[in-house]
């Protein structure tokens, strides 16, 4: 079993580095497979934005890490959601056109297994379960200390500064 910094010196996961202004804090922290930053980094930039706003999808993801890190308020349901079942402690990180699919190994401490594309996912029936079971499978296989995630279907225990819209 190994800690989040142990899993990232390993190579297991990547710790996102917020660009953070010099009076701005860390307070909250994302981690990412290694595959989600691939897909970041050549599939991500690729998509347009499917409600044809100003900012494309790669700013939107970039700009809600950087806020999510910096501790910014998130609003339940727009920004953060509990996916159904409960019972599987997966969440989704939400922006106009991307959804990111993971969960929480400590409060504020997001590990983000994969991304997909908001109108995708809205296309293909069965998508999001398929999402939600590979969020499960991976976290399973994760070489991480227990309690592995964050369980309950609480938003206060998993994020700091929240509201509802």
């Amino acid at each position: 079993m190994a800690t989040l910094l142990e899993l990232v010196a390993l190579g297991n996961l990547v710790k996102f580095d917020p660009d953070l202004a010099p009076s701005e804090f860390e307070d909250r922290k994302i981690y990412l497979f290694p595959q989600v930053c691939q897909w970041m980094e050549f599939t991500l930039p690729n998509l347009g934005s499917a409600w044809k706003i100003d900012t494309a999808p790669d700013e939107q993801v970039d700009q809600f890490l950087t806020d999510f890190c910096a501790g910014v308020q998130i609003a339940v349901d727009y920004g953060i959601k509990l996916l159904r079942p409960i019972g599987h402690g997966v969440w989704e990180l939400k922006t106009p056109d991307i959804r990111m699919f993971g969960w929480f190994a400590a409060r504020d401490q997001f590990i983000i297994s994969s991304c997909e594309a908001t109108q995708r996912l809205k296309d293909i029936p069965g998508l999001y379960n398929g999402y939600i079971n590979q969020a499960v499978f991976r976290r399973n296989q994760l070489d991480l200390d227990k309690p592995k995630f964050v369980g309950g279907d609480r938003i206060n225990d998993v994020v700091s500064n929240w509201c509802y819209p």
